[in-house]
């Protein structure tokens, strides 16, 4: 994927390949469609950030703090302007079909459906400098307001701060337009006090309903239950977008209907975006419902803010093979919109697994948070695993939030009797077995270990089980037969202990759903409790279905965490927002997928996280609308409160669970000293980035310099290699009112040293003050692991605090050298965080096995390798340079067999990237024959040439190369030097430099050599 725009007049390029698209799955080669959706980017600015330089226009940039005007003669001007350009690319390369989109606010380009040779022609265009393929992304409160201190006095709704004038754009799926708590009626300007008042027009910067069909219900021919509705000073504007999803691959070929059941309006089918919309801004007090039972007044968290609807995600259709999901293509067209419309606030509770940073929704969120968006996301649902935050929520600019529990969220509790030494409340979840508690009432019994302890034979000890409960560890075999085990043995009930960490969800299951011989309950604890009860005597339990525990201020388990696998140096999730069982508007109809209609439901999500931070930023506009949204989203982090715990026992949550922490309105309004950073700022860190694609241009980079990822001016503070000492650098802004004395002060985290310079800052009203953080390692500190802390700047009772994480390293050495040549040398920097013995041995080199292409167009090819005896790695390989142009633009998969005498193939594995890098490893393989499967996923037309290689490494040193290595001296770098010679020419070899400190292995790089 090539990027091109430009900033300040200064051309922006990016090489490298695609790396947005998930990786395909597909086992077997299959026909591609003739067409897909691909998203192109031009070359220049978009209008928010266009200051000038084309003949005859005038620029359009915004002043700092103010909108374009979408309908103004420059805007006008250079939006024509630009789809001239559009339109002569699509036209000169001969394109059969029109654009889809074309996108000129917040992101200058068009979508297309095109075919690859298409795609490829307008690629080498030098108008054109990205091309991505269109992606599928997926979607990821009634108490809320007063969990999070809206509501009581003296806090913003009290004073007002309700989001009058404040417009939220949700990117979703659509909204029920007639839901009470979007309706354009009277309401309090305070929050649930003071009289009721009308909806006056939209603020000046609207204009959105200066577009045509700016609000698109209706359409009756399509679906009869879709009314009419007339947008009005509520719901100002509502559209959707499904040209991208319908188009290509997702719905065959272009023109031909998904036949869907759902709306194709912005009527909201799903009630995903209802959800979000009324929990961003739903109106105050409105009575909520579920199946006839009263469950109190909801309000959205800005409930006096208008709202513009993007609908961009579909539920899909009866035919099973198109999908659920957003289309990239069409969300674009949404921020575009949006950008256009005037929108304050945007909220996009939807993601993907991409940890690049150079997408086109990224870029497009990077310039709306330049033209002063505040842009809200999901930090993703992938938890509780570490790493698992994507994209966009891995990117600096917006404001990603984790989800938390709050004070209406309980789990079930095991009451342990007896004895003493184990006794109280074990939290666990219910099976959802056809018995449940509730069906039986509450159970008392003594609890027997099964023996099995396992429980997947017939249990061995049936008089002691008999009547009673049984614990049975989790593992082995499937739930049913745990269940079917204890309930012959005549259980009363069965408590499964998981073999993690925390009590998880089981289910009796069987084909697909749940067996309804089953008859008796069953709950799992967490490992910990189990293996207590497991070694105690004379253990007495009571289940009781409404023995319950709060779970408030705990992390939720899905909750996606830290570290950011795109850029480990800039901490996510930012900050936390309740997300568990979030009771808010949804659509009275039901879905395709079976999900009853309901006017209110209870979900959770990160979906339902964001908003409530959306609203939050509402509000932050209405009280501070020249806070750049960074100003902003500083104000959320340094003002959060951290006492929250992880999602099961009492452990606190670290930055990587909750970022800064829970977020506080009220204490938001005056945080004090902001951390502000802009266009040029973030330029500076992707210009540093040593974990992204080069996304800019060499002059560009020179212009506006480059920094460490560290020393993105953001609130929070992450180093993910510190090798031995690093400093840092951050500047604070005060937004408050009055001369002020600060002063620092550290939480360090464990075996870290920190010191801060200067200690005390002395800064006047509108003023900023740069300040520098030194973090040395000490011998306490724990190498390789994560440690957390925090920086605070104090004035009397206020306290600005950062989050910490930093991860001591022992070195800091490259993961890959390459070089070339039958003989050689290559050299490459080390640094140390420790002082002793360092030593390099040497694992190879051995040279590839080569086998040559070309693959068909949507063909593959079998390549027959033997990995000897002895190998200690099998490595598959292809190379983006070797295949086709060498540009990277194909995109070949792999597929690797092991062939077993006795049971023939087997298959190990796949590679499938969104090129044609592909790599498999096999560690200590088994001697013998291995096919490699090479697929034609999607190339150019006709046969595409490539080389693959099959290496074969033993674990011992080939004696073809000669190390030379530095001493090891903390906080110092040093030089490693490799020679070597008498390599065979015409194809390449593989090894690695293995760091050790003299007792353990410390780090490794990889030596590709190309003999060619």
């Amino acid at each position: 994927m090539k990027i091109c725009s430009s900033l300040a007049g200064l051309a922006l390029v990016m090489v490298g390949g695609l790396a947005l698209a998930a990786p395909n799955e597909n086992a077997a080669p299959v026909a591609q469609a003739k067409a897909k959706t691909y998203i192109v980017q031009m070359r220049g600015d978009p209008v928010v950030a266009y200051d000038g330089g084309v003949q005859d226009l005038a620029a359009t940039k915004p002043a700092k703090g103010k909108k374009i005007n979408p309908h103004s003669k420059p805007v006008k001007d250079y939006v024509n302007y630009l789809d001239r350009q559009h339109e002569r690319a699509i036209q000169e390369i001969g394109a059969a079909r029109s654009k889809i989109y074309d996108y000129r606010y917040s992101f200058n380009g068009f979508a297309a459906v095109l075919t690859k040779a298409e795609a490829e022609a307008l690629k080498n265009r030098s108008d054109v400098v990205a091309v991505w393929e269109d992606e599928i992304l997926q979607l990821q409160t009634d108490n809320s307001p007063d969990f999070i201190g809206l509501t009581e006095g003296g806090d913003p709704w009290s004073k007002g701060y309700t989001g009058e004038d404040v417009i939220i754009g949700m990117v979703d799926t659509g909204i029920w337009p007639e839901h009470p708590s979007v309706a354009d009626v009277p309401t309090p300007k305070k929050g649930n006090k003071g009289p009721l008042v009308p909806y006056g027009p939209p603020p000046a910067s609207w204009h959105g309903d200066e577009f045509p069909d700016h609000c698109q219900f209706g359409n009756s021919a399509f679906n009869p239950a879709d009314a009419e509705f007339a947008c009005n000073n509520k719901v100002l504007a509502a559209r959707f977008y499904r040209d991208g999803f319908a188009a290509g691959e997702v719905c065959g070929e272009p023109g031909m209907e998904c036949g869907w059941t759902e709306f194709l309006s912005a009527r909201d089918n799903d009630g995903h975006g209802t959800h979000t919309a009324t929990t961003a801004a739903g109106n105050n007090g409105v009575p909520a419902s579920i199946d006839g039972e009263f469950l109190g007044n909801v309000s959205g968290i800005a409930p006096r803010a208008r709202l513009s609807i993007y609908k961009v995600c579909w539920n899909g259709s009866l035919q099973t093979t198109v999908p659920r999901g957003c289309a990239s293509s069409d969300s674009m067209a949404a921020i575009d919109q949006a950008v256009a419309d005037g929108v304050d606030v945007l909220n996009f509770s939807i993601g993907g697994p991409s940890t690049t940073f150079n997408g086109a929704d990224d870029i497009a969120f990077l310039f709306a948070a330049d033209a002063g968006v505040h842009v809200a996301v999901s930090a993703g649902n992938d938890g509780p695993g570490a790493q698992t935050i994507g994209t966009p929520s891995g990117v600096p600019w917006v404001t990603a939030s984790a989800a938390a529990q709050d004070d209406q969220v309980f789990a079930l509790a095991v009451n342990v009797t007896a004895p003493a030494a184990v006794a109280g409340n074990k939290e666990a979840l219910e099976g959802a077995g056809p018995v449940t508690l509730a069906d039986t009432g509450t159970i008392v019994d003594e609890l027997v270990v099964g023996a099995p302890a396992n429980g997947c034979a017939p249990l061995t000890n049936p008089d002691a089980v008999n009547g009673n409960t049984v614990l049975i560890i989790r593992g082995v075999c499937a739930f049913l037969d745990k269940y079917t085990n204890a309930q012959n043995a005549g259980a009363n009930a069965i408590i499964v202990y998981n073999d993690g960490a925390a009590p998880d969800r089981f289910d009796p299951i069987v084909m697909g759903g749940l067996d309804d011989t089953v008859t008796i309950p069953g709950v799992m604890i967490g490992h910990a409790d189990g293996v207590d009860l497991a070694a105690a005597s004379g253990v007495e339990v009571a289940l009781d279905p409404n023995n319950l525990i709060s779970k408030a201020n705990t992390i939720a388990g899905f909750s996606s965490r830290g570290p950011n696998g795109g850029a480990p140096d800039i901490l996510k999730p930012d900050v936390a927002a309740p997300g568990v069982n979030i009771l808010a508007g949804h659509t009275p109809v039901p879905n395709d997928f079976g999900t009853p209609g309901r006017l209110f439901r209870s979900i959770s999500g990160t979906s339902m996280a964001s908003p409530h931070t959306a609203g939050t930023l509402a509000l932050l506009d209405q009280a501070h609308p020249d806070w750049t949204p960074a100003m902003a989203k500083s104000a959320l982090m340094t003002t959060a409160r951290q006492n929250l715990n992880k999602t099961f026992g009492t452990d606190a949550a670290n930055a990587f669970d909750i970022g800064a922490g829970f977020i506080q309105p009220g204490e938001a309004f005056d945080p004090g000293l902001v951390y502000d950073a802009g266009l040029a700022d973030y330029v500076r860190f992707l210009c540093g980035s040593d974990t992204q694609p080069q996304i800019f241009s060499p002059a560009t980079c020179d212009a506006f310099g480059s920094i460490d990822s560290s020393d993105l001016n953001l609130a929070s503070i992450a180093i993910a290699e510190l090798v031995g000492s690093q400093t840092i650098t951050r500047t604070v802004t005060n937004v408050g009112e009055g001369n002020k004395v600060y002063r620092a002060e550290v939480e360090a985290p464990p075996g870290i040293n920190v010191s801060v310079s200067p200690s005390t800052i002395h800064i006047k009203t509108g003023d900023s003050a740069s300040f520098e953080v030194t973090f040395s390692t000490t011998d306490a500190a724990a190498v390789g692991e994560w440690a957390f802390g925090s920086l605070s700047w104090t004035h009397g009772d206020q306290r600005v605090r950062s989050p910490i994480a930093v991860r001591p390293v022992a070195l800091s050495a490259p993961d890959e050298v390459r070089a070339a040549g039958t003989d050689g040398t290559a050299s490459f920097d080390v640094s140390f965080g420790y002082t002793g013995p360092f030593a390099v041995n040497v694992d190879g080199l051995q040279p590839g096995n080569a086998a040559l292409g070309p693959v068909a167009d949507g063909g593959l090819n079998q390549h027959n390798f033997i990995v000897p005896p002895g190998a200690s790695l099998a490595r598959f390989s292809i190379f983006d340079e070797d295949v086709g142009d060498g540009d990277g633009s194909d995109d070949l998969d792999m597929q690797v067999f092991f062939f077993n005498p006795a049971s023939g193939f087997q298959f190990l594995g796949q590679s499938a990237t969104a090129t044609s890098e592909e790599e498999f490893n096999v560690v200590n393989p088994t001697p013998g024959f291995y096919a490699v499967l090479v697929i034609d996923f999607d190339s150019a037309p006709g046969p595409t040439d490539y080389t693959l290689f099959n290496f074969n490494l033993t674990g011992t040193d080939a004696g073809n190369t000669t190390v030379t290595a530095p001493a090891a001296t903390i906080g110092q770098t040093g030089t490693v030097t490799v020679d070597w010679n008498g390599l065979a020419p015409g194809t390449r070899y593989l090894g690695f430099l293995n760091h050790n400190n003299g007792s353990e292995a410390i780090g490794r790089t990889e030596l590709l050599i190309d003999t060619r």
